[in-house]
This record gives C-alpha cells, sequence and structure tokens, in this order.
C-alpha cells in the first residue's frame, strides 16, 4: 500500500514540477496503459506512477478549461452570483468567491472584489451584479506568490471586480445548506460576544474553519512561531473531537446500559457504539469546518481504523496514511498541490516513525516530577525531530526556517489540546436553550486564546526566531535535505551530526552575487508600473519601486522584498525613484520600512513618501564592483515635473550598456540625442511603458538596442505597449519583450563575456496551470 500511494504521488508530482502539458488526447492513453501493466506485478509501481500522472493531468484539463473564455475577458456583464464563502474585508475592498446563478456562459466559480462597498456582504447572499471579468492571472517573479497557481487549486476560472453602479442590488440574502447555516450562525455569534477581535478570529477558525476573521498581522506571528497549525483543522482538533465522543458514549453507554448498545445492531458492545460515535463526530466536525485537506486526511485515518476495529481486523498506521493519502489523491487530485496535503501527511508520517523508533518498554514507577521531566523531555523531541524532518518541506514552501516553533509548540499545543479546542468545541455544542452557558464556556476558550496569543506575540519579537532563507539552488539543497536525516536515522548512525552543520550552512547561506566587472539587471514584473533592482558583486541598486493599489499594499510589499529575500539581498545601497507617479513611487514606504537603504536619489520631491532624499543630476556617476553608473537626465541647471522629471540611468559594465528610462517623453529624448549623450545600448527599458508620447524614431536610432523591455501590465487599459511603438523598436532590429507575457526579465552583462543573457521568468517556470 505504502509503496502504490508513494508511486501514485510521484506521478502527480512529476506533472506539477515540469512544464511539460500532457495533451488532452494522450491522458486517456496514459490511464490505459497505466491499467495495463497492474497486471505485471513487477510493472505495478510504474502503472501507479502513470494513474497519478494521467488523475493530475485529467483534472487539470478540467479546470483550465473551464476557465473564462478569452471573448468575455475584459468586459463587463450583468450577472446574479450566490456568495458561498466568508468574505474577507480590508479597509478599502472586500472579496469573495462567488458562483453564478442561471449563467452557463460564466465558469463555475469566480473570485470577486468589491472597493469600497457601501453595504456588507454575508456568505449566501444573492446578488446581481455588474462585473469586469478576467482570467486568473498574476504577475510571475523570483520569489513572489504564485497567484496564479493558488486560483488553479481552488478551481478559480475567473476574476472579477464589481463595477459601482445603479444596477448592483441584493437579490435575496441567508444561507442555504444546514453546514453553512451552522458555520455562520457561530461566527456571528463569537464576533458578538468576544470583545478582542483577534481572539474571536481564533475561534471562528477553531469551531468552523472560518479564517477570515485573522488579520494579515496575525498570520505572519503564527507562522514566524511555527504555530499557523494550530488554526487549521487538522488531525489534533480531530483527534480530539473524536476522543471526546468516544469518551462521552462510552460514559452515556455505561449510565444507560445497553440503550447505546443497540445502535449498533443489538450487540451492546459500549466499545464498538462509542466508536461509532466517534467516527460520526470526527466525519460532522470535518465537514462542519469546511473539510479542508488536514481534516479530509484525519476523517479519513479515523474512519478506517474504526472499520479495522469494527471488523476486527489489524491495520497498520502506515497503511491507514497510505490508504488515505490515495482517497484523497485519486478523488481531488488538485489538493495535492496544497501546502497542507504536503505538511499533514508529512507530520503523520515522521511522528509514526518516531514513535515506532523511540519505542521503549514501560518505564518503571518513579516520583511524579521525574514522570514529569521525562514526559517533557519526550515531547521536546517530538518538537525537535518536526522541526528537522518537516525543514525541506517548510523551506520550499514558506522560504524560512522557524528556531522558534519547539519551544512555543512545547508550551501552546499542550493548551491548546487540554484547554482551548476542548472548551471552544464544548461552546460550539452549547447552543440554542444552552447558549449562555456556552457563551460563558466560549469566553473560556478566549481568555485560554488569549494566553497563547501572549507566548506567541513574545516568541515572534525574539530576533533569531524565525529565519528567511534564500531561494536555494545547486549544492545548497544539501543543507536542508541532511537535517532530516539526523531525524529519521537511529542514534549513532555514522555521520548524523552533520546535520547540524547543515543547518548552520543553512543559516548563512546566501546565493552568489554576480562576478566582479559583471551586472544582473532583473525587471520585475510588477504590473502596470516598473521597478528593477540591479545587482553588481558587493552593491545591490532599486531604480523604481512599482506601483501601489487601491485595495491597500504595494507590489513592494507583494513583488519587491520577497524578490530581494529570495535572493539573500539585506540592504539597498542606492534607491532611485524616477519621479513621482505612483505607478513607479508607490512602494517607497514600503521599501523604506521593510529593508535597510542607504542613498534616496529622485527626479522630483515625494511629496508625503520620504523626508531624505536628493535629486539626481546629469553627469553623476560613479562605480560599484567594476560596474560603471551614470545619469544622463535631468540636468543640474534646469527644474522639470512629471514625466520629463525621470532619472535617465546608463548601465556600462565593458563593452555592454543597458538605459533605464523612466517615463521621459519625446521632448527629453529629442535634448539627449541633440546633447550626444545618446549613445548605442544593447538593451533598454522602453520609455513610459511603450507609450506614443515616448520612444521617437531618432531616439530609437541612436539607441538601437538588442533587447528592448516595456514593463506594463497584462491588458492594461492605456493598451501599452503601442503597437507602432513595438513596431518602431523592432525596425531596428530590437527583441521586443514585455514584463505583461515573459514575467521578470533578467539581463546579465559581464565584462569579459561573448554576449548578453536574457530570462524569461514566465518561460522558465511555467507549468501547466499558468497563463
Amino acid at each position: 500500500m505504502t509503496r502504490a500511494c508513494l508511486c501514485l504521488l510521484a506521478g502527480m508530482f512529476a506533472l506539477q514540477l515540469s512544464s511539460f502539458d500532457l495533451a488532452a488526447g494522450l491522458v486517456k492513453v496514459v490511464f490505459v496503459a497505466s491499467l495495463a501493466l497492474m497486471f505485471v506485478r513487477r510493472l505495478r509501481p510504474l502503472g501507479f506512477f502513470l494513474v497519478g500522472v494521467a488523475l493530475f493531468a485529467s483534472a487539470a484539463h478540467d479546470v483550465v478549461d473551464s476557465r473564462l473564455t478569452p471573448q468575455l475577458a475584459g468586459d463587463s456583464i450583468l450577472t446574479r452570483v450566490r456568495v458561498v464563502d466568508f468574505p474577507r474585508r480590508t479597509a478599502q475592498s472586500v472579496s469573495f468567491v462567488a458562483v453564478p446563478v442561471e449563467n452557463p456562459r460564466l465558469p463555475a466559480r469566480i473570485r470577486v472584489s468589491w472597493f469600497n462597498p457601501p453595504v456588507t456582504i454575508y456568505l449566501g447572499d444573492i446578488w446581481r451584479f455588474e462585473l469586469r471579468l478576467r482570467r486568473p492571472r498574476g504577475t510571475s517573479n523570483p520569489g513572489d506568490f504564485d497567484y496564479e497557481s493558488w486560483a488553479f487549486r481552488e478551481r478559480i476560472g475567473a476574476v472579477a471586480y464589481v463595477v459601482n453602479s445603479h444596477r448592483n442590488h441584493l437579490v435575496s440574502s441567508g444561507v442555504s445548506g444546514m453546514m453553512d447555516r451552522l458555520r455562520a450562525r457561530f461566527v456571528r455569534r463569537v464576533s458578538g460576544l468576544v470583545a478582542a477581535s483577534e481572539h474571536a478570529a481564533v475561534l471562528a477558525a477553531l469551531a468552523v474553519g472560518a479564517r477570515h476573521l485573522v488579520t494579515t498581522e496575525q498570520w505572519d506571528r503564527y507562522a514566524r512561531t511555527g504555530t499557523s497549525h494550530l488554526m487549521a483543522i487538522s488531525g489534533l482538533h480531530i483527534g480530539l473531537a473524536a476522543g471526546g465522543g468516544y469518551f462521552l458514549a462510552c460514559v452515556v453507554g455505561g449510565l444507560v446500559g445497553g440503550l447505546v448498545g443497540g445502535l449498533v445492531g443489538g450487540r451492546g458492545n459500549i466499545h464498538e457504539s462509542a466508536i461509532v460515535v466517534a467516527l460520526l463526530v470526527a466525519v460532522l466536525y470535518a465537514l462542519v469546518s469546511g473539510f479542508a485537506v488536514p481534516a479530509q486526511r484525519a476523517s479519513l485515518m479515523i474512519a478506517i481504523a474504526a472499520v479495522a476495529l469494527l471488523r476486527r481486523r489489524h491495520a497498520g498506521p502506515m497503511a491507514i496514511v497510505s490508504a488515505s493519502c490515495m482517497v484523497i489523491a485519486v478523488l481531488t487530485p488538485l489538493a495535492t498541490l496544497a501546502p497542507g496535503f504536503k505538511l499533514s501527511f508529512a507530520a503523520v508520517v515522521i511522528l509514526l516513525w518516531l514513535a515506532r523508533r523511540y519505542q521503549d518498554p514501560a518505564t518503571p514507577p518513579g516520583r511524579p516530577w521525574t514522570r514529569l521531566i521525562n514526559t517533557l523531555r519526550q515531547l521536546a523531541t517530538v518538537q525537535l525531530l518536526l522541526l528537522l524532518g518537516l525543514l525541506p518541506i517548510t523551506v520550499i514552501i514558506f522560504g524560512r526556517i522557524v528556531f522558534a516553533a519547539p519551544p512555543v509548540n512545547l508550551i501552546a499545543v499542550p493548551l491548546f489540546s487540554l484547554l482551548t479546542v476542548p472548551l471552544t468545541l464544548v461552546g460550539f455544542m452549547l447552543d440554542g436553550p444552552m447558549q449562555a452557558l456556552g457563551d460563558q464556556v466560549l469566553l473560556l476558550a478566549a481568555r485560554s486564546i488569549g494566553w497563547i496569543e501572549n507566548i506567541i506575540a513574545v516568541a515572534a519579537a525574539i530576533p533569531w526566531g524565525a529565519h528567511d532563507v534564500p531561494e536555494i539552488s545547486g549544492m545548497a539543497w544539501m543543507y536542508i535535505i541532511l537535517p532530516v536525516v539526523w531525524a529519521i536515522a537511529p542514534p549513532g548512525w555514522p555521520g548524523r551530526h552533520l546535520a547540524w552543520l547543515a543547518i548552520t550552512a543553512a543559516v548563512l547561506y546566501t546565493p552568489a552575487g554576480p562576478a566582479r566587472g559583471c551586472v544582473n539587471i532583473q525587471v520585475l514584473d510588477v504590473g502596470q508600473g516598473l521597478s528593477a533592482v540591479v545587482r553588481t558583486q558587493n552593491h545591490v541598486l532599486l531604480y523604481d519601486t512599482g506601483p501601489s493599489f487601491r485595495s491597500g499594499g504595494s507590489s513592494a510589499s507583494a513583488v519587491i522584498l520577497p524578490y530581494l529575500a529570495s535572493r539573500g539581498i539585506e540592504r539597498i545601497d542606492r534607491l532611485v525613484v524616477s519621479h513621482s507617479d505612483l505607478d513607479h513611487a508607490g512602494g517607497v514606504s514600503a521599501i523604506v520600512a521593510g529593508i535597510e537603504v542607504g542613498q534616496v536619489v529622485t527626479g522630483e520631491r515625494l511629496s508625503g513618501l520620504i523626508s531624505t532624499f536628493r535629486r539626481c543630476r546629469a553627469g553623476e556617476h560613479w562605480a560599484y564592483d567594476g560596474v560603471d553608473f551614470r545619469f544622463l537626465h535631468p540636468p543640474a541647471e534646469r527644474v522639470y515635473s512629471g514625466n520629463d522629471a525621470s532619472c535617465v540611468l546608463q548601465i556600462e559594465a565593458g563593452p555592454y550598456r543597458l538605459l533605464l528610462t523612466g517615463d521621459i517623453e519625446r521632448r527629453i529624448e529629442a535634448a539627449l540625442v541633440r546633447a550626444g549623450a545618446i549613445v548605442p545600448v544593447d538593451a533598454v527599458v522602453v520609455p513610459h511603458h511603450g507609450s506614443g508620447t515616448s520612444s521617437s524614431m531618432a531616439f530609437v536610432r541612436a539607441l538601437r538596442p538588442a533587447i528592448a523591455i516595456v514593463s506594463a501590465g497584462f491588458h492594461n487599459r492605456w493598451g501599452f505597449p503601442k503597437h507602432d511603438v513595438v513596431q518602431r523598436w523592432q525596425a531596428v532590429g530590437a527583441e521586443v519583450l514585455d514584463t505583461a507575457t515573459s514575467g521578470a526579465i533578467s539581463i546579465h552583462m559581464c565584462e569579459d563575456s561573448n554576449q548578453v543573457q536574457v530570462r524569461q521568468h514566465r518561460q522558465e517556470r511555467r507549468r501547466i496551470w499558468h497563463e
């Protein structure tokens, strides 16, 4: 069973990690071939591998094919939709998942955003909206969140925003379905009962899996202390609920004798009746909580174990885990993409492995404090081994090592297990005539959450509590794989303690920068805006910070800072903000707050964004590690404003040049050409995102680049880059690349190389779900 499970998962993960797109017609061929291989005993592992490939490919094609048709992308459509998940609110917007009501032209699931809504949206509402639709698409950069992957596994077929219109109105309200009514009622109950909103958010997450009330800051604290799992209903919560159901059934069965035993064929067996009750409680709790992957795993494991016990059959723990994993993978192949799937099953396997490896003969009786110390020592060992055993997964998914996790979980997990979860579940069940008593129980649960929140807040403030790990490549993979050996190898195993050297190396690891005389320019995909990270051997320059968003936040927080972290960059030596337009300067505040910044140089005053800066001036030049930098505009004797104030920066590495132009328009282009400041370059970032107000023919001919890069949003409302602008650059032999279709574009220039190297992130990292 375990081998079959591993082979099935290997097939699914192989397709997820490759850019290979199995054609729809070949899926059936692969599936038939896999079934044929099942009849040959020695080839069954290959058969299960191909089953995994076929199942994931089939599910992927279903999602991709159900996306919004290109003909409707960008259109406004009047339609009715039902809100099917708890809306998530920010200061300026609300977002939610909706399903169309009687509109077959639209995908089955749409993620809707409404900016500055005049009313409150609730789960179950049916609205008539004027929606502006598009296909799910995100930015594509090293280190940033893969939005398209998230939308794919959530089966989101379109994203939309509500067009503010008099035609938007509520058709009906009220939650359909018993489970959703229970969930909505409990969320309203705890929101009105518990004064501390953060404590109420955790209660809602624990009882009914509603995590929309958890703030970003709260999530970050839990993530940086390794306690996020406490709010994800999983084996801990389901197991406690099932255990409580079993205990309650035993007590009731003992009191009423054979009454409860009649539930299982009148055999009068309290133990068997309690097993059935425990299973029902586990399944009901999983359903009420939203039936996420960890809850599915836990309830399936309990169901398989319960059936085995009732039939008096032996089922090994690993066989139960493998069977549960295969059921979830076969029924919902896309679930294997979710971090919860990987972490949930990996943690259970590690715990089972540890239980088998460290099983000791019965501990001789001793003093109570001795037994307590031994118990705490064992729990501490488990937490440490979980940290090391899950290290590769946590580094790959979250990009960090949380050293605070073992001590924090050593305190938080028992508190959650013995107080918070039982009190929350009891308070949830005490409703209706018993609500007054249930409310008091919930207040006690909220108080216990307050204690845990205080512990987490202290741990999150510890500098060494969490270490962000740059993107791993090459031999550095050994740094995060070796610690697993310490977790699973028996004591005394040769080389086992090398794991501690590997962890030290992982903490100290920083990806190597360019060699001396070389420079890497990463034009990031920030949507409709511009940001370029320029890195030499020992220095970093950031040119522009991308846009800020109507919904709050900025591309600096979403794209630039994660990119810098993925490269191990902790300081920007020089921040150049070309001018004050928000698509170039919108992320300045986030950059200054999020990373150490040396000099700040701007083309014009940044009102309200930053207080200490100086103007860029034509003729100013400097060198970083054998790479020359020079400002070509604006001149010192004249003050410009708006687009024409943009700092124009030339970067030169040996015989190779790149030009960053900001938003300069034709007037400045002509002045630079007349002054003889423009010389041929190898690459240029096209002025003003490819607008028709820039890229004059004289300017284009003077530059004659091999590569012309346009930084613009996908299907932006201005239609950038303009077709005639693209043709001008192509007329002088330039290859025109667009961040909207290429993702982040990397240009690497070295003084002693034979050519400029160009890389396009969207093409290199493309997966079956990417547009």
